[in-house]
């Protein structure tokens, strides 16, 4: 029996957000760089696409007037970490369209906390559903970038497991009446040792 297809979506694994020293950083989320690592090197590994978001503020960007600037186009902060940068992936920049075949790995940057704030995210997202595949969520954070990428996926009728030793919330308290949010409303909780284990194997 085949192994079920996945789309991991790498929500917002930036350096403003996860090194220590980053304009924004999430609380405890040096925890999960590890398990961020794991879940992209399976994701090469096993060629499963990976649809990554990415912040790219500008300083008069309204969401900059509730938190402190960050993730600013062109600087280093707004940069992947090492553990999941593609050196394959297509960059695709805010105003820009998608173009022929979707790609193996997609970054989408956008001026807003919810992807799905980019006109074209959503018909993106249903080109890599075709095949009813599960979305594989996970990076940071938990109530704001995560959180909207999650309700979307569920709202347009997509199968979502998100990786729970592998996000973040800038308020930790929150977290699990998140996830209980989450599994309420379709999607499935799951690991990092879970979704990178050994596929069956059918003799």
């Amino acid at each position: 029996m085949a192994e079920k297809q996945k789309v991991f979506v790498d929500v917002d694994t930036q350096r403003d957000f996860l090194d220590v020293a980053g304009a924004l950083h999430v609380p405890r989320s040096d925890e999960i760089r590890p398990n961020l690592r794991r879940l992209t090197q399976c994701a090469i590994e096993r060629g499963f696409p990976i649809i990554a978001t990415a912040c790219a503020h500008t300083l008069d960007d309204e969401e900059l007037q509730h938190f402190p600037p960050h993730c600013l186009v062109g600087t280093e902060g707004q940069s992947r970490i090492p553990e999941t940068v593609v050196a394959d992936a297509v960059v695709l920049g805010v105003d820009a369209r998608l173009e022929g075949e979707p790609p193996r790995h997609l970054t989408l940057e956008k001026r807003e906390y919810d992807v799905f704030s980019r006109p074209d995210a959503t018909a993106i997202m249903a080109r890599y559903n075709k095949d009813k595949p599960t979305f594989v969520v996970y990076g940071v954070a938990t109530d704001y970038c995560v959180r909207a990428v999650v309700l979307g996926l569920l709202e347009r009728r997509m199968d979502v497991a998100i990786v729970v030793d592998a996000i973040r919330a800038i308020d930790a308290a929150r977290e699990p009446a998140l996830l209980t949010e989450f599994a309420r409303k379709g999607a499935m909780l799951t690991t990092t040792d879970h979704v990178c284990r050994a596929p069956k194997t059918v003799s």
